[in-house]
Parts: C-alpha cells; sequence; structure tokens
C-alpha cells in the first residue's frame, strides 16, 4: 500500500480491492500509478489532487500505454484549476478521460458510470444515437420535425443520432419530453479504448533510443515510450523492454525492474532488460546486451534471440 499521504490513490487502491481487481503498483514519477484488471476490463490509472497539474508528455504515454495494450486510462482527481470535478460527471485532460474518487467508487462498486461530461460550456449529456432514432421513426417525425420541437437544427439531430456530439441538460430534457422516453446514456468508463494506431514515437534514453531503432530497421512493430515503467513494447512479440542506462543506480535500477515486473503481471507481458557493457547480477528478469540487439538483422533474429515465436499480425 502507497504512503497515506498521497489520500486519493489509497483510496483508489482501497476501492479496486474491495471490487475484486487484482492490482499492481509502482513506485517511480511515471505516466500511470496503477494497472488494474477484472475480467476482461483492464485500467491504467494515474492521480492527482489538482488534475490540471498533469504533464501533456505524460498523458501521451499514458494514452499511448492504453491503445497498446487495449486497456481504458484514467486519470483520477478532486479538482481543477476552475473548481472541483463533479461528482458523476466526465473531465478531460490532454484526451484522457478525468474523474473524482466518488465517481470511480460508484463505477468500480455500484456499476454507476458518470452520466454528463464536461467541455468547453458547460455539462453535456450524451445521447444514445440508436434509441433517438428509433424513437423518432416510430413517432413518425422526420429529422427536421424533431429538430423544430427540440429547437435546435436538423444537423445537430443528425449528429445525436450519430452519436458525434452531446446534448445540454435543457435539450436533453426537451428531447426526452417531445419522445416521451429516455435518450441519454451512461458513459463505460471502463471499456472506453483509445482506438487509435499508436503514433510513431522515439523513447527516452540513449540505448533505449539505439533499441528502438534497430527493431524498426529489422521490420519490429517497436513503440516507445518516455514517461511508461517500459522503454519499448515489441508488438510482434508480446515483449516490453526496459533499459538500464549510464545514468541509473543501482537502486534506480533496481526500482525500474521492479515496476516493470509489477506491470507484466497485470497486463501479461514479458519483460526484458537491455543493458549495456556491464550485466548487473541479482535481477529476476532476462537480461540482454545491447550488443547483441546491435547484430540483429531479421526479426527471426530476434525471436531466436528472445527463444519466442513470432506472433502473427492478423493476431495482434
Amino acid at each position: 500500500m502507497k504512503d497515506d499521504s498521497n489520500e486519493i490513490l489509497v483510496q483508489i487502491l482501497r476501492i479496486l480491492d474491495k471490487a475484486g481487481f487484482i492490482v499492481s503498483e509502482v513506485d517511480s514519477d511515471y505516466c500511470l500509478e496503477i494497472v488494474a484488471k477484472r475480467g476482461n476490463v483492464k485500467l491504467l490509472i494515474k492521480t492527482l489532487e489538482n488534475v490540471d497539474n498533469e504533464r501533456k508528455e505524460s498523458a501521451e504515454d499514458l494514452h499511448l500505454l492504453a491503445a497498446t495494450f487495449s486497456a481504458s486510462p484514467l486519470i483520477i482527481g478532486s479538482k481543477v484549476q476552475r473548481g472541483v470535478i463533479e461528482k458523476d460527471a466526465l473531465y478531460e485532460r490532454f484526451g484522457i478521460n478525468v474523474i473524482s474518487p466518488k465517481t470511480f467508487r460508484n463505477a468500480a462498486l455500484g456499476g454507476k458510470f458518470p452520466s454528463v461530461y464536461s467541455k468547453r460550456g458547460g455539462l453535456y449529456f450524451r445521447i444514445d444515437g440508436d434509441a433517438l432514432r428509433r424513437l423518432r421513426r416510430e413517432r413518425g417525425m422526420s429529422l427536421g420535425e424533431l429538430a423544430n420541437k427540440i429547437g435546435v437544427s436538423r444537423k445537430a439531430v443528425y449528429e445525436y443520432e450519430n452519436s458525434q456530439m452531446g446534448a445540454t441538460l435543457n435539450t436533453a430534457l426537451r428531447m426526452e419530453e417531445v419522445l416521451n422516453a429516455g435518450v441519454t446514456m451512461d458513459i463505460d468508463i471502463f471499456t472506453w479504448r483509445c482506438n487509435e494506431e499508436p503514433p510513431e514515437r522515439s523513447p527516452a534514453g540513449v540505448v533505449a533510443q539505439q533499441l528502438h531503432n534497430k527493431l524498426k530497421e529489422i521490420g519490429c512493430k517497436a513503440i516507445g515510450f518516455s514517461y511508461a515503467p517500459i522503454d519499448v513494447h515489441a508488438r510482434n512479440f508480446g515483449v516490453s523492454f526496459l533499459t538500464n542506462e549510464k545514468r541509473l543506480g543501482e537502486r534506480a535500477l533496481d526500482r525500474k525492474v521492479g515496476d516493470a515486473l509489477e506491470v507484466s503481471k497485470v497486463l501479461e507481458i514479458e519483460p526484458v532488460l537491455i543493458t549495456g557493457d556491464v550485466r548487473p547480477m541479482g535481477l529476476n528478469i532476462t537480461i540482454l546486451r545491447i550488443d547483441d540487439i546491435r547484430k540483429l538483422e531479421r526479426l527471426r533474429d530476434l525471436e531466436r534471440l528472445l527463444h519466442l515465436d513470432v506472433i502473427d499480425d492478423a493476431d495482434n
């Protein structure tokens, strides 16, 4: 359990335990602090008292990790600079969903997800486009007729039906009044995914960059990170690499390896340490030298080095 000085983090860990999640924690200043799993749900969580303190670069790595491992990223905090984070409302920071600890508790323990989300201009409801379209047609209304009755444009109704736009409280209430049925939907933060293909990016650290460049050179789908417990992930193999940079002391390396091993338990990855000339002793992790990586000429060479089978692209 983390130090009680981080009250939000302690709250979230207790909630996850009570909700039956498998949990791993990391100790260092990464883009996340918790990796949790329950069934098919995987969560990558960062906690902050003031969410506006989250850095763009860190959020981008959290987003990238979530997309890489088919997980749902969350930032959990109590306030933003303009005020507190409301209960049962969803906020956003650099493309990552942001909620309060109470909202997380309601979702994890009660299955009650946020009903509104915040964006510039106020709070908005997510509209169930399929339900809206079905109800409109059942009542024999065209897009234009429904638009006139609720006081919005025909284009707005079209976007509601295609789940491309949220509705204000007044518009949602008017819509439900006209149709005499509910059309709003809760936002399942546990199944929200970063579906876009992760962008090409280089990791931090000299050894990590050499590793990343070589893997790309031989045709590996390598993803680099700068603020994560891993430095490079090889999608072809399901293997994640961390590197022993020269600036790391023995204690820092022990902590880095420990963090990678913790994360691997939940994400079900195989961590491998890439080191320079000196091979660290006493670490419970597969270790390869960067010189061995430099000699690789094709994917099969890496496969033999790791004693693993290449994952077919169709299965990835």
